[in-house]
């Protein structure tokens, strides 16, 4: 086993011990992204798998010190990154890539990806918050954060509604497309049943 490979474990262990294995933003979604992310890379021969793999595994890492650092998690979650790659030895090179990579994912960011791999995770990313998975999500969410029905259904016009316009890749546009159309038909499924029993 190469160092990188061992090192790739070990971030993997570090992973699941900060963020568990809640399905909205823990393991699960890390395995979710990863499984979508490589077969977006698919299309594109320059895609470099460590940095796509690294970068998927790191990216929602600052998560849990969101809140209490009152810094956005992308931006926790780049510097987290650094610091332990640095740490495994890898290049400097894999490092910056990285961390662009990771910046690259967030809806509020807003930050551009300079990489391919940055395209592809903020479109691996995304898929994830859309569909059947994306709907289970926000009522998950929801429900830990206390929020109301309604609040939960305007998180999808605020934002979910909004996220197949903001991908890169075709391949991504087009699972966008397909997962997008089962969220509107769900959510005028919902609102037509909360209307019939008032």
């Amino acid at each position: 086993m190469s160092h990188y490979e061992e090192a790739i474990l070990d971030i993997e262990k570090i992973v699941i011990d900060t963020l568990g294995f809640e399905p909205v933003h823990g393991f699960p979604h890390i395995e979710r992204v990863m499984k979508i992310a490589f077969k977006l890379a698919e299309d594109f021969e320059e895609v470099d798998p460590l940095v796509l793999k690294l970068a998927v595994l790191l990216h929602d890492v600052g998560r849990v010190e969101e809140e209490t650092l009152h810094k956005h998690h992308a931006v926790l979650s780049a510097e987290i990154a650094r610091k332990l790659l640095v740490q495994y030895g890898f290049s400097q090179e894999i490092i910056e890539k990285v961390v662009d990579t990771i910046l690259a994912h967030s809806f509020t960011l807003k930050y551009t990806p300079k990489t391919i791999e940055g395209k592809i995770l903020s479109d691996a990313d995304k898929l994830d918050a859309l569909g059947a998975i994306g709907i289970m999500r926000v009522f998950m969410e929801s429900a830990y954060r206390g929020r109301t029905l309604e609040e939960a259904i305007n998180h999808f016009y605020e934002k979910l509604f909004k996220l197949k316009d903001l991908m890169w890749t075709e391949k991504a546009k087009k699972m966008a497309e397909e997962r997008h159309k089962f969220m509107v038909y769900f959510l005028d499924r919902l609102e037509k049943e909360i209307e019939a029993e008032k």
